[in-house]
Formats: C-alpha cells, structure tokens, sequence
C-alpha cells in the first residue's frame, strides 16, 4: 500500500484521522498517532472543531501531494485549480512553466498531474468535510455549534464536488444523465475503501445544491475573517452552480443579490485595480486566501501573481492576447497591459498585465462581488428584464471606466456584451472564459497569430474535461471495463 503524503498543517496530521484523497485504496494510509489526541477531544470543543476548520482552509495554499501526485508549483492548492482554468482559454497566454501544460491543453491523461492532482486534491476535502460532519453530529456541543459547522462541512462538502463537476464532467446540459465520478455523504475509510460508483450528473448537482441551501440555513453572517466561510460564500457558490445547471433564474437573482447586498453601485467599487490587486481587506472581496508573507504564505505555489508579475523575481510567464487587450479603452482601470518586453520576436510577449502584484504577503481573491452583479445581469437577460441587465452591467462599466456608455443592446448582442465583461472583469482568477465557453456550449478559438500554441477548443469538446485517474479506475470496482474514458 502507498503511504499518502498529506502536507497538510499540524492540526491535520494531529488528530488520529483516517484520511483518504479519493476511494483508491492506493490513497490510503493511517496518519500515526503521536500527540494522544482523539476525534471526541477534537469535536467537542468549539475552538478545536474551528482548527480543524482552520486545517482544511490551510490546505487551499499549502504544497499539496500524495503517493501519486508529487507537490508541484502548478498543484499548489485550490488556487492552481483555477489558474489551470483560466490559461486554457484565448485571453491570457502561458510563456513557460508552470502552467504551460494547461494552456497546451496536453494535461489531461489518467496519469498526468493536473488530473491526479485535481482529483486527489478535491477528494480528499470531501473526506475531509464528511469527517467533520460525523464528528459533530456525534459531538456533545450545543445545537447552536452543531448546526454551524455541520453546515461548514455540507458546504466544503459541496464546493468540492462542485470542482470535480466542471474538471472531471462534461456540459451539464448536453447529457445529466451522464455517471462518471461518484458522490461521497460519509467518510472513506480503510474499511470503506471500495468506494462509491459514478453517479448521474444531475443526482450529484441536486445533492451540492441540497447541501448548498442546507448549509445556507445555519451559517452566520459573522466569520472570523475573510478567509473563513458564512453565508454570503454559501450563497456565492450556489449562484455559480445554478449559473451552470441554468433551472432557476429567479433563485440565482435572489442569490446575487444578497451577495452583493442588493447594491449594485456599492459593491462594485474596489480599490484593489492598479494596487496589486492583493487585499482582502476590500470591500468588494468576498472570500478570499490570506497571506502575510511568513506562516501564512503559499509562496510560488498556486499563486497568479507569481505568473503575472515580470516586473519582480517570480514566474514571469503569463501574458495577454494582443485581442483582448484591444477589448479595453484607454480610460478602463483594468486595463493593466503593457509592453515589458520591446523588441521581442514573439507576438505572444507583446503583454504582460500589471494587475497582480507579487509579493508573499499577496492575499488571492476567491470571490468578488462584482461577478454576482454580473450573474444578475446575465439572470435578468434571461429572464427578459432587459433595462434592468443593462443598468446593472453598467454599475460596474462605469465603475471601471468612467468613460463607459451604458448599453442600449439586446438578445444576442447583450448576452455576449455580458460575458465579456465577465472576462474583462476576472482574468486570471478563477477561469472565467473556461468557464462560461463550457456551460453554454461555446467554442474557445485561438487567432493563431498572437497565440504560442493555437490550440482550438470546439463546441462540447473533451478537451472541456479531464480524464478520470487511472488509480481510481484500478481500484474501484465499479468502473468496469464499459467505462470509456475520453
């Protein structure tokens, strides 16, 4: 049996915790017990269930790896899972290491990193939120304490199978019945190891949109800090998952709005554009991965500014598509692009973007409230409320660019004017183009003119999703040899 090699922070490895990335037995291990602590000492104290908590956020930033997947600057956490969405589109274009693999497009086989890495890293959180749900259900805290953090864990629980959704499945749309990865609603044990069979798409969307409105119930408003979740992140990442199954407009409006409270002029003010865009303490961020450059710190690992920044020692090998740079005017606070490198040979060095600033002390955004103004408006066109999809696409053009004319299009003309203000408005954070080309069925097409790799993604392409582990499929019986996997 393969030793699984957590990296995670004291708290973890602390607690006598059967822990396993996935159902793959080769995944398995028992972290030994040194310290005499025990999951009844664990979860019947509020502060201890809290670091456990605390455990599972530190995780997001930490050097992530297993038997199968080694620690590698482009599988840092959770936010390498975004930047590997972000650069697999046409916009941002990557120089080098490390993501180049992602922006190829050549990262998706059953025993290539991104994939294990995808898989092992969301899986294991599940386990890790089923854990904490067991334990506090079986905990002696107070019913107030319990339905907190059981909600905490049925969001984990839900975020991450969310993640596996989008990396491991196709559009939602074109075929829910589709089985190719399992649910897990209790923790994987040494005992358990067998693992759940693949379940239809959609069984598995209602079961995060379940957990996702249960949990919403009993988090609070108050948090620790921004790092942490509540209500409003709940909230947040429901109005994502129904912007992908598209079966209730009305809700993802409602959700929206109680994101951004309501204010569509207040929330899209921010003052991190031009600045580095590497404080939390914004208003306008929602959820995000503190950073303080010493014991809070993911260094190289996962964080976008160490691409985009060419003007200090990192990575230096994110730039942008001459084309979508020409999306912005002159007068728009985004737009951060400039020639860093004259003279160069190669079209694709012709931008680089000053948005992210690097240091070890840049805290990452997760969640802003300008993208839950934008999903309302997206709502509302949907919903056929025209003037009120313009008025609120231009809360945040003309909070961007004082020059910004508020749109007089309609149909086609203002969906499109939507999504692209989405891509004006996120790149480089969580893969927004990706993102929005997959679930409404939309070609990624590179102009092979100022791209390094002109890789073309069409329309329900497989290139869209990630191949399922070889691991997984060798240890768990219920992929047979009718499982195709594309």
């Amino acid at each position: 049996m393969k030793t699984l090699k957590l990296g995670l922070y004291t708290i973890l490895s602390f607690m006598m915790i059967v822990i396993t990335t996935a159902c793959s037995n080769d995944y398995l291990d028992e972290p030994e017990n040194n310290s005499g602590i025990t999951e009844d000492v664990v979860f019947n104290s509020r502060e201890n269930a809290q670091l456990f908590v605390s455990g599972i956020l530190s995780n997001y930033k930490g050097q992530y790896s297993d038997a199968n997947s080694p620690a590698a600057a482009d599988a840092g956490g959770l936010y390498s899972l975004y930047m590997a969405r972000a650069v697999k589109g046409k916009d941002l274009i990557q120089g080098g290491f490390p993501y180049n693999f992602d922006y190829e497009h050549g990262n998706r086989e059953p025993n290539f990193r991104r994939v294990l890495f995808a898989w092992g890293f969301n899986y294991l959180n599940v386990n890790y939120a089923n854990i904490l749900i067991d334990g506090i259900q079986n905990s002696s805290l107070n019913e107030s304490d319990k339905a907190e953090f059981i909600a905490i864990g049925k969001f984990f629980r839900a975020y991450h199978h969310f993640q596996l959704l989008l990396d491991f499945c196709p559009n939602y749309n074109n075929d829910r019945s589709l089985e190719r990865i399992p649910y897990y609603t209790s923790r994987v044990t040494l005992e358990t190891a067998d693992g759940n069979p693949p379940a239809p798409m959609s069984e598995i969307y209602d079961l995060v949109i379940q957990d996702l409105e249960e949990a919403i119930v009993d988090l609070p408003e108050s948090r620790i800090g921004k790092s942490y979740v509540n209500k409003k992140v709940a909230q947040a990442i429901l109005a994502r998952v129904l912007s992908v199954t598209q079966d209730d407009w009305p809700r993802l409006a409602e959700l929206s709005k109680a994101v951004y409270d309501n204010n569509a002029n207040q929330a899209v003010q921010s003052t991190n554009w031009g600045a580095g865009f590497n404080n939390m303490q914004d208003e306008e961020w929602v959820w995000a991965m503190f950073q303080n450059g010493n014991d809070e710190t993911n260094f190289f690992w996962g964080h976008p500014a160490a691409t985009f920044d060419h003007t200090v020692l990192s990575w230096q090998v994110t730039y942008a598509d001459s084309n979508f740079v020409n999306e912005f005017s002159s007068s728009d606070v985004r737009n951060t692009f400039f020639d860093f490198y004259p003279g160069a040979s190669e079209p694709w060095r012709d931008f680089v973007s000053s948005k992210f600033g690097f240091s070890f002390a840049s805290d990452i955004p997760i969640l802003r409230k300008s993208e839950f103004v934008l999903l309302d408006a997206e709502a509302q066109y949907q919903m056929g409320n025209i003037a009120e999809a313009q008025s609120l696409l231009f809360a945040l053009q003309s909070a961007r660019d004082p020059n910004a004319v508020m749109s007089n299009n309609s149909g086609a003309a203002l969906f499109n004017e939507i999504l692209l203000e989405r891509r004006k408005e996120f790149y480089g954070e969580f893969g927004v183009e990706w993102f929005d080309a997959k679930r409404y069925n939309l070609a990624i097409e590179r102009d092979i003119n100022t791209h390094r790799v002109d890789v073309d993604v069409p329309v329900d392409s497989n290139l869209f999703f990630l191949k399922l582990p070889e691991v997984e499929l060798d240890a768990n019986p219920f992929y047979d040899n009718s499982f195709v996997n594309e």
